[in-house]
């Protein structure tokens, strides 16, 4: 467990240094790491993602707390006052006003509103880009997009995006099912507020 949770400081730590440098993250492997056989930082599909992510010049904030996650919520929004905020999952609507942001409600069409949340299924690693789908709720797309995802949400490709929403709908997928990435021209601004877990 010891293991874990230096193997978790350390990307962390380089998530963060990424962020901050907007360079690549640096591969840093604690020696205890190497003799245990653990693989090095810089494989975590979460570090790759971010790494890829900045170099698409993507808009991401990282949050390891709920103070953290407010905040930067918060800072996204105050870039656009006035502006009506959607959120497509009832859940995660709820958890943001939990936390003290109740600018979020549900509007169901674009028209209606300014900027829009929606949870992310995946994160894909090797291309910087996100799944989202119908499954957390309605599909809306205004002008300004927050995409909200867990580290723990990071695969390294496609296929493996695709095998987690296999195992996670078991039955049935959603009906729409969609890849965005940090370029995506049909929207003003796309940010990712990816969150550790």
């Amino acid at each position: 467990m010891i293991k874990e949770n230096e193997k978790k400081e350390f990307i962390i730590k380089n998530v963060r240094k990424a962020l901050l440098n907007k360079n690549t993250v640096k591969t840093i492997v604690h020696d205890g790491m190497r003799s245990s056989g653990a693989t090095s930082v810089a494989d975590d599909p979460s570090v790759v993602f971010v790494e890829n992510f900045i170099k698409q010049k993507g808009n991401i904030l990282y949050s390891t707390t709920e103070e953290e996650i407010r905040m930067q919520l918060e800072r996204i929004l105050d870039k656009y006052p006035n502006s009506r905020v959607s959120c497509s999952s009832d859940a995660l609507t709820l958890y943001f006003n939990s936390l003290g942001v109740d600018k979020i409600q549900f509007y169901s069409s674009v028209p209606d509103c300014e900027i829009g949340i929606i949870p992310c299924e995946s994160i894909i690693a090797n291309n910087a880009s996100v799944l989202i789908s119908s499954g957390q709720g309605d599909l809306i797309f205004p002008k300004v997009l927050v995409l909200f995802a867990f580290t723990s949400q990071a695969v390294n490709s496609w296929r493996d995006a695709v095998a987690r929403l296999k195992n996670q709908y078991m039955d049935k997928l959603p009906d729409r099912i969609i890849e965005l990435n940090a370029r995506n021209p049909k929207f003003e601004s796309v940010y990712l507020l990816l969150t550790e877990d």
